[in-house]
Order: C-alpha cells, then structure tokens, then sequence
C-alpha cells in the first residue's frame, strides 16, 4: 500500500477484484447504463427471470468486449481525455447504430417522441446526440474511472492480451449480429448501417493518430473542493435529458436544440478538466461519478418502483463509493488520479 493512503473497506472483496479486474469492470458496464438507470429493470428476474438472464447474456457480450476493446485502445495509445469522447462516440456509433438501430428506428420504445422530433433523411439526429454522449459517460468513461480508483494497480495497464483481443472483437461482432437479428422489425437502409460502421472506424483512426495527452487536465492539482464536482456530475444526465425534451416542447427548430445540447454538455466538460487536476484528484473524482450516478440511480429506481430490486444493485454501489471515499477523502495521500 502506498505510504499514507488509507486502506480500502472490504479486503477480502478488494482482493478477489484484484485478482479478477475484468469481472469488476463488468459490474460497471453495463451495470451502468443497463441496470442501474432501468434500460433493462432488475425487476425482471422476479417476475420474468429466463428473459432477465437472456438479455443479461446479451448485454454481457455486447458491452463486455465492446467497452473492453475501447478500454485496451485507450490505455495502449494514451490518447488522453479526447480519446475517451471518441471512442465513447464510435461505440454508441457501433450499439446505437448497428445492433439496436435507435438512431434510426423512428419507432423505438426508448426513443419517443424523439423519433419525430429531429428526424431526417432517416435519422433521429437529436436523440443520436443524446444517445452518444450517454454512451460516451455511462458506458465508456465512468467505468473506466471507477475502475482506475477501485483498483489503482490497473491503471494504464491492458486487460487483454494480444491474443484475447481478436476474441473479444469476435464475441463483440456476434453479439451485435445477434442483436441486429433480434430487433429486425425496423428495416434500416444498408446505407445508414454501412455509415454508422464507417463513422466508428474513422473515429479509431482518429483516436489512434492523437497526442498523447489530448485534452487532459490542465492544472497540477483540483482547484474546487471535491463537493463541487458532485454538483457538476449531476448536471450531466439532466442536460441530455432536459434539452431534448424542452426543444420538443417548445417546437425549436432541432438543429438549435442540438447546439444548445452540444455547448452546454461541452462547456460542463471543458469546465471539468480546468477544474480537476492531474494529479491528487481522487476525492474529487469520486465524488463528480457519485455526482453522475445519482440522477441514473432516481430514474432506474422511479421506474421500478412496482417492485424494487433495482436497490439490491443500488446498495452495492452506494456501498462501493462508501469504500472509494473511505480510501480517498480528503486528508489521505493518494496515487496520481487515473486518466479518466
């Protein structure tokens, strides 16, 4: 253990994470952006479990090795903070596009009414924006930070080998075939497939050819108190939530709802990585995850009220911040704070 920092809660839980790192980031994604906002309801393995564990399966092979492969390129090529934002882009790209086809399906039960609003030449262009930054935080970037702060040992550090990453681009590839199969109902132009898959390999490309570095904080240490980012991780969800919804509401022209969407969730970033530091950021880290969860936890649970499973997993990640903050509070010497 590094020299005043405190130890973690729940060694014998700690440990068995170390020795499974993989498994620990799976709770994360899709624990995420599946379980805990209600994408898919816990509640069903009560009142449905044999189709509860199906999606669990597909869920697992579809943000397993997707958010996996965007894990290994992200610490492989060290492209800084802009590589979280790309590569969290090509994988919404790659989901959202490809295997579920929201994007496009104007008649998606999760897109609604967005499916009317802002939609042209065959696209649901702001639910898209919505969608991917969603993708971009919940299932690309989050887990990638708690996974850095809850085993610091992992940090910069691959979890495949070169030999599990053409598995994982397999099990990856099925998956989403599966899924294109499953949700078959909407009949998207092979154009618009073609083009999602295009957008996300320029987006690699791209990633791969950036400076090592790109977009990371600027300042040697946090310049807010770590209360402060909780504040600003709750102002992410009700962005992409809110926008969309007012401009719809209020008939805007759609272009002017997604500019607004776009420089407010880009000002909240830019103000974030001023904000944090590079170094000694953990508690404030932590807490601008907390920040971020806690509206997704509200949703999740608001939705399964009928019957609450969904605290079993709600508990466990209140217990999990319990731990990272009992590590990292301030007054506690910490490694240098994770990336992203």
């Amino acid at each position: 253990m590094t020299k005043g920092v405190r130890a973690a809660p729940f060694p014998r839980t700690v440990a068995f994470f170390r020795r499974h790192p993989v498994l620990l980031f799976l709770c994360f994604t899709p624990g995420i952006p599946e379980y805990l906002s209600g994408s898919t309801p816990v509640a069903a393995l009560v009142y449905a479990p044999g189709g509860f564990l199906l999606f669990l399966a597909l869920n697992l092979g579809l943000y397993g090795p997707g958010v996996l492969l965007v894990r290994e390129a992200f610490v492989r090529w060290r492209p800084g903070w802009a590589g979280v934002l790309l590569l969290g882009a090509a994988y919404g790209l790659l989901e959202e596009g490809t295997a579920l086809s929201t994007m496009f399906n104007p008649h998606a039960s999760v897109v609604g009414t967005l499916g009317s609003y802002g939609r042209f030449a065959g696209v649901n262009w702001v639910w898209s924006v919505g969608v991917l930054g969603v993708h971009i935080v919940l299932s690309v970037g989050l887990p990638i930070l708690l996974l850095g702060l809850a085993l610091p040992e992992t940090r910069g550090r691959p979890l495949l080998s070169n030999r599990q990453i053409p598995l994982a681009l397999v099990v990856y590839a099925l998956d989403i075939g599966v899924l294109v199969f499953a949700t078959g109902y909407w009949r998207t132009a092979p154009w618009l497939l073609v083009s999602a898959v295009v957008l996300a390999g320029i987006l690699y490309a791209v990633t791969r050819r950036l400076p090592h570095g790109t977009l990371d904080p600027v300042n040697p240490g946090p310049r807010l108190a770590s209360g402060w980012f909780f504040g600003l991780g709750i102002a992410f969800y009700p962005i992409l939530l809110l926008v969309p919804g007012l401009g719809n509401t209020a008939s805007l022209w759609p272009p002017t709802t997604i500019a607004v969407e776009l420089l407010l969730s880009g000002t909240l970033f830019l103000f974030v990585r001023r904000s944090v530091g590079r170094g000694g950021s953990e508690a404030a880290l932590t807490m601008l995850a907390l920040g971020a969860l806690v509206p997704i936890v509200m949703v999740g649970l608001a939705t399964q009220l009928f019957l609450p499973v969904v605290l079993v997993p709600d508990v466990l990640f209140g217990l999990f911040f319990y731990a990272l903050w009992a590590r990292y509070r301030p007054g506690s010497t910490a490694a240098p704070a994770p990336a992203a």
